[in-house]
């Protein structure tokens, strides 16, 4: 339930103030959980589900006359890595994390020869609604993961918001077969036996 219709916390909420209909049932000696009927599940569902207004913009994570997306890796003999963001300005460019410096795209490009390090194109999914994840920017697997989506799953596939801490990402529900699972210690897994996306 937590993925599908946001954070516990609002779940809650929503409980509390009565517009989920949800059974308390003791739990354990001090705890409390919720049993919510398949009808209020469906009501709810409305209720909890970002609309299509609400979800990330593709102008927001998308520059489309260069073809790259935030945070996609680039790199070349000169630079081990490089990472496409936008500084305060919301100019486009690369953060340069072995020297802590920020570049202009063209910069980038023209004086550092950066490359991507992947393609970002994927083939798009019928449309079977959303997951939603949100990602600490901090987290270890925050690059790797990121990179993960773009490369196997394409941009096609992806909303993904920059906020303040965090990176909100809406991943298309599918299934892509003969791809490679993203691996990292400590990450919990989001791929059931069959590889669909969860």
């Amino acid at each position: 339930m937590q993925r599908n219709w946001g954070s516990v916390q609002s779940v809650y909420k929503y409980i509390q103030d009565g517009s989920i209909k949800a059974e308390a049932v003791p739990y354990g000696d001090e705890r409390t959980i919720y049993v919510i009927s398949e009808t209020a599940y469906e009501e709810a569902a409305g209720l909890l589900k970002p609309s299509e207004s609400q979800r990330p913009k593709r102008f927001e994570y998308y520059y489309p006359s260069q073809d790259i997306d935030i945070f996609q890796k680039f790199h070349s003999s000169k630079v081990p890595e490089a990472r496409v963001i936008r500084n305060k300005d919301n100019e486009w460019g690369f953060y340069l994390a072995n020297i802590q410096k920020w570049l202009p795209f063209e910069k980038g490009i023209r004086e550092y020869q950066l490359k991507p390090v992947y393609p970002i194109h994927q083939s798009t999914l019928e449309y079977k609604g959303y997951v939603e994840l949100e990602i600490p920017k901090d987290a270890v697997v925050f690059y790797p993961f990121v990179d993960y989506l773009y490369e196997t799953w394409g941009m096609e596939n992806l909303r993904l918001r920059e906020q303040d801490h965090t990176i909100l990402l809406f991943i298309r529900a599918g299934e892509r077969p003969n791809y490679k699972e993203f691996q990292c210690r400590g990450y919990p897994v989001i791929f059931n036996k069959r590889r669909h996306l969860q």
